[in-house]
């Protein structure tokens, strides 16, 4: 495992993660060790609507991995309507034995551009909702108070695409949890970080 600095987050923006961690992640299937190498933790490749939030931050160490109060994850997304080639909405229910929830959209696509005005690709902000009770299967006819709005959040990145994009990097966060004092200027102190990794995967193997 790599040392990183507790004073370090990695946190690439929306520019640096398509145009740089989602396109590679595609092209090599999804193999992080092929694109990141020794920091390959720091983005999990997991289903994000196969379990609750919360699965992500449980048995880790945050501040050995750089990773702060938020996750990154290389997630497949699928389509509600399989048979409809055009379809776009993807399948945001999480089902389990443990109770279940939905992420829900709360901005809508909202574009992500490079300095020359190009759209990289999408960025949608989603809330997790957990069920109530037994309640674990999700519709519009269930009334509002079988689930609530938790804390959780996510920024779902896709790139800019006609077809439907399977493939998306998704950071969580939970707004609820405090930072420890230390860090707590740190947000956006990530760049010496972002910059190690982007010279590792661009510099050329050695023999």
């Amino acid at each position: 495992m790599p040392v990183i600095p507790p004073s370090m987050v990695f946190d690439p923006n929306g520019i640096e993660i398509l145009s740089l961690y989602l396109p590679m992640l595609i092209d090599n299937g999804g193999n992080v060790v092929a694109c990141l190498g020794e920091f390959s933790d720091l983005i999990k490749v997991s289903n994000v609507y196969s379990c609750k939030p919360e699965f992500f931050f449980s048995n880790d160490e945050p501040d050995a991995l750089g990773r702060g109060d938020q996750r990154f994850v290389f997630s497949c997304r699928e389509k509600i309507a399989q048979k409809n080639s055009n379809g776009k909405r993807p399948r945001r229910g999480v089902h389990g034995s443990e109770g279940g929830g939905f992420w829900k959209t709360s901005t809508g696509d909202k574009s992500v551009t490079n300095d020359h005005g190009r759209v990289l690709g999408f960025l949608n902000m989603l809330n997790f909702y957990e069920y109530h009770g037994n309640n674990n299967n999700y519709k519009k006819k269930n009334r509002e108070e079988e689930f609530k709005k938790t804390n959780w959040i996510m920024y779902e990145y896709r790139l800019n695409r006609d077809n439907f994009q399977e493939w998306v990097i998704c950071k969580i966060k939970n707004t609820g949890r405090k930072r420890d004092a230390p860090n707590a200027t740190m947000d956006n102190d990530d760049g010496g970080l972002v910059q190690e990794i982007e010279d590792l995967v661009s510099s050329p193997d050695e023999d």
